[in-house]
């Protein structure tokens, strides 16, 4: 039983990577004003990436979802993420990029995307979350409230935690959990 949970892990983990690139290599460019496709290598400085004025993104989350735009302005809207990318820049997405911070990205793309691109035909919407997603902040019962007005659906109101965090827990529109958290104690 472990061997094949490696391999269907190994298998999910290569299918993404290879959905990312060949989303991106098979990107539109007409229409409207959004950024341009973002490499593994992000310029920090200048316009030409060198070894000493890039950053390497070592990975990053990737969220599957029904409606693209709709998560895509979640993000922004309730936690303050930028939209880097959408693929196809006009239309209904099936697939985008945000980025809070200088290098907290996820991606998004559609469950029929990833099954069409991997094969794997177990992907879909599920009642059960076993993962989280945490976004850091300073003020928690800020964000925490700017997320409830962006329509998020509350599952736990900020507290404080004995471990030394105050921490809340929303869901974006797909059902994905979001702790939001900050330290409390140095």
């Amino acid at each position: 039983m472990a061997a094949r949970t490696v391999r269907l892990w190994a298998a999910g983990t290569t299918a993404s990577a290879l959905l990312a690139v060949g989303l991106v290599a098979a990107g539109s460019t007409a229409g409207a004003e959004t950024s341009k496709p973002r490499p593994t290598v992000a310029v920090t400085a200048a316009p030409s990436p060198s070894p000493s004025t890039a950053q390497v993104r070592y990975g990053q989350t990737t969220l599957y979802t029904t409606d693209v735009n709709k998560l895509l302005n979640f993000y922004r809207d309730a936690l303050g993420f930028d939209v880097l990318f959408r693929l196809p820049e006009t239309g209904p997405a099936l697939f985008g990029t945000v980025r809070l911070g200088p290098d907290y990205y996820i991606t998004m793309t559609t469950y029929d995307n990833v099954k069409q691109a991997t094969g794997m035909t177990n992907v879909g919407r599920t009642r059960v979350h076993q993962s989280e997603i945490v976004v850091l902040t300073p003020d928690v019962d800020a964000l925490f409230a700017r997320a409830k007005r962006a329509g998020a659906r509350v599952l736990m109101a900020p507290k404080d935690q004995p471990w030394g965090e105050r921490s809340a827990y929303v869901a974006d529109p797909e059902g994905n959990f979001i702790q939001i958290s900050t330290h409390t104690e140095s």
